[in-house]
Parts: C-alpha cells; structure tokens; sequence
C-alpha cells in the first residue's frame, strides 16, 4: 500500500518541480443518490461511475483524488449513498491515494459538513483556505457560496479548488467572474458545478470542469469524463467513463421510425416530439417496449395548456425562457434583492432542498451588509 502524500503544514512555495510528476485525478459533480426518474437504476449508475473513478486513480497511480463539489446529489442522502460513498473513500485510503474536496450546492448543510464527517474519520481532507501539499504544491479550497458574485482568496500560487459557475462558462449567471479568478495568484483552478468538460490555459493559468460524471440531465450530451493533472507541468488529459447510453430522437425524425432504428435496450431515450400525429403516450409506449429503462418526451407542439384555457401565448423552440423573464422582471423595477431572490428559485442548478437556505443566506447577506454599513 502506497503511503499519502500530502500534509496541511507550512512549506516553501517553490514548487516547481521540473521532470517531476505530481498526478491527480480531477472529478466532480458525482451526484451520488441522483434517482433519475425515480428508478433506483439509475441511483445506482450514479455510484457505479464514482467506482470508475476510484478505480481509474488506481490505475493511473494518482496521488490524489481531487472533488471539486457536488458528491451527494443532496443534502440529506440515503443509508445506501452514504455507503456507496465510504465504500469508494475506503479504497482510495487502502491504497494510500488521498481525497481531497470542497463542499458542493446540492451536499452543502448548515454547519457540520458530510465532507467533514468523513475528514475525521481519516478518509479526506476539507481543503480551505489553509493549504494541503502534495508534495510542495499548495492546494487550497472555496467551498460553494452561493450565487451571488464570489470574491476567491488571494493565493500565493498553487491550485485553487472550487465550486462555482464561471461567467466564462455562463455570463448571465455565472457568479465567479474570470478576471477576478485570474488575479487571485492560483496557477490551476480545478473547478466543478458546470457540468460538461471544458479546459482551457488563460494567461498561463490552467482552467478546468471535468464535468459531471453521469447525464445529470438530457440535455447534457457530451461524453463523461474525469482528468488526469500533472500538477507540476500543468499537462491535462481527458479520460472517459463508461456510463448508461442516452439515445435521442430529434424533431426533425419521425419518433416511432426513430425509435425502431435503434438499439434502446436499457438506455435513457430522450424524443423532441414536434408533430400532433403522435402523443407522448403512444411514444414513451413503444420506447418501453423496444426496451428502454425511461423515456422523457420533450413537447415541441405549438398547443400549450395556456392556449387551451383561451390564453393567447405565442412559443419558439429556441426561446431563452430565463432571458424572457429577466427582462420582465427588468421592468417591475424590483430591489437587488428581490432579483437575488427570484434568480435562486428560478436557477435549476440548486435543487429544492436547498432553496431555502440560498433565501435565508441572502437575507443574512442583506442583514449583515446593513450593521456594517449603520457602524
């Protein structure tokens, strides 16, 4: 069994170890216990591609594990994810592979932490704003907070591990602004909450989302994936993971003949229906019985529920529903923190769970921004 090798102590900072390896494995967004559709299948390929994961750090011989947010799929999991969870953290501890993490949206309580749960039983580190080494390289952590502009701490070098969404990703909601992640002295940002990968060098900083590592959502099409991270030379590849098909059947095909010219044995289909000759119903019936585990019928037709009750609504498959409504609201004149508050219930991102505590810490925010302010 290989021994860990990173302390959370002061050492110098001149870590550029030249023709020296320091490899990581990168992931996030695991969303352990996710039960798509509400089948217990899918709850379980959640946690079968965290074993991949596991697994791959093996193989690869990575020093680390590094979770950049988002292990748990909510707050509150079940017995078995909370299993499947340890089960995973166990085999990297026997094999002397560390797992370094930051709290992600849809995990994070009040307080006590899961992630903390685990560090004292000796199976991971909480990363902060104290340093953990692998070897010399200082890696510092920003758990989620919240999605209202987030100012990073100022590093002196190293990797900063976060989990927030980057406005170069999402520049209407993206909270972590780059420039502000640019100046904050980190020469590796492993980041987590967008759930494609995307890797990218910006002023010699190296960028990265390995993206989420099952479909979180249909509309989620790319292949999953981790990253191996030579921390020292900055060199990043990609590695993918095998996970449940999605299958697709887009608005320009007819959905039934779609259906029949595919293997749907055990996948998740997704049909852009876009036509009245056939109902959802008769669709996610004959996905069924070609075999597919779930069917999702994404409704292109223009008949809407509203129009039914005599209401005139005018819809385009390419209209930004969010952008529609900001622009409404842009008009009721509401306070910086009515808009605050209306973009955590709209932001599909924080799951229901969580809603109430987003509210509550905005109004918190609110409340202590104005002591500060009258003292």
């Amino acid at each position: 069994m290989r021994q860990p090798l990173a302390v959370a102590c002061s050492l110098p900072l001149d870590y550029n170890l030249a023709g020296n390896m320091v490899k990581v494995l990168h992931t996030a967004d695991t969303h352990i216990g996710a039960r798509q559709y509400g089948l217990a299948e899918r709850r379980a390929d959640f946690s079968k591609a965290l074993f991949q994961v596991i697994e791959l750090a093996i193989a690869e011989e990575a020093r680390a594990v590094i979770h950049s947010g988002d292990l748990f799929d909510s707050r509150n999991p079940t017995t078995e994810d909370l299993r499947d969870a340890l089960e995973a953290l166990l085999r990297l501890r026997d094999e002397g592979i560390l797992f370094l993490a930051v709290v992600g949206n849809h995990e994070q309580k009040r307080g006590v932490q899961w992630l903390d749960l685990f560090a004292s039983l000796g199976l991971a580190v909480h990363l902060g704003g104290e340093p953990t080494y692998i070897d010399n390289i200082p890696i510092y952590g920003l758990d989620y907070t919240g999605r209202r502009e987030v100012e990073p701490p100022q590093l002196q070098g190293g990797v900063l591990v976060a989990h927030q969404m980057l406005d170069r990703i999402d520049p209407v909601r993206g909270e972590l602004k780059l420039d502000n992640l640019l100046r904050c002295g980190a020469e590796i940002a492993l980041l987590g909450d967008y759930h494609e990968h995307r890797s990218w060098w910006e002023n010699d900083v190296l960028v990265t989302y390995p993206g989420s590592t099952e479909r979180w959502r249909v509309s989620e099409r790319g292949r999953r994936g981790c990253n191996i991270v030579d921390l020292a030379s900055k060199k990043i590849e990609q590695r993918e993971l095998v996970t449940r098909r999605f299958v697709y059947i887009e608005e320009d095909e007819h959905p039934l003949k779609g259906l029949e010219a595919r293997d749907l044995e055990g996948a998740i289909v997704c049909v852009y229906l876009s036509s009245d000759e056939h109902t959802p119903r008769q669709v996610e019936e004959q996905a069924v019985g070609l075999g597919a585990l779930a069917v999702q019928v994404l409704d292109r037709r223009a008949t809407s529920a509203l129009e039914a009750e005599g209401i005139e609504v005018e819809l385009w498959v390419d209209t930004d529903l969010d952008e529609f409504l900001s622009r409404e609201l842009a008009q009721l004149q509401l306070t910086p923190l009515a808009l605050e508050i209306d973009a955590i219930i709209r932001d599909e991102r924080i799951p229901d769970s969580n809603v109430d505590s987003e509210v509550t810490k905005a109004l918190e925010g609110k409340v202590q921004e104005g002591c500060r302010k009258k003292s």
